[in-house]
């Protein structure tokens, strides 16, 4: 969390300077305290857009991996995808569901 600034240095930035030296010295307080809270502002809002991205990037992560494994069990196919009739007890036909078969695994 940002800390808010310490009393004393709002304090320092009502007075009433005294000298030229202690008006520019003021001045530069200032203006350093307003860089300060533009700085502050930009890391609130680089905070918040890194954590935005840290949930897309877990969301698409989980989408990638769901799509990664139906593409795997859709990807097997059919035996004989050509459509022609085949003898089922045939040599070849034994091989490619054996082979099928240690894939699934």
């Amino acid at each position: 969390p940002i800390e808010p600034p310490s009393t004393t240095i709002v304090d320092l930035l009502t007075i009433t300077p005294q000298t030229e030296n202690k008006a520019l010295l003021l001045a530069a307080l200032k203006e350093t305290h307003i860089d300060n809270k533009n700085l502050q502002g930009r890391l609130v809002h680089a905070q918040a857009s890194n954590l935005l991205n840290e949930m897309y990037c877990k969301k698409v992560q989980v989408e990638l991996a769901s799509k990664e494994n139906k593409k795997k069990k859709k990807g097997l196919g059919k035996l004989m995808g050509d459509g022609l009739p085949r003898m089922l007890s045939g040599d070849e036909f034994y091989q490619k569901v054996v082979e099928r078969t240690e894939q699934q695994q």
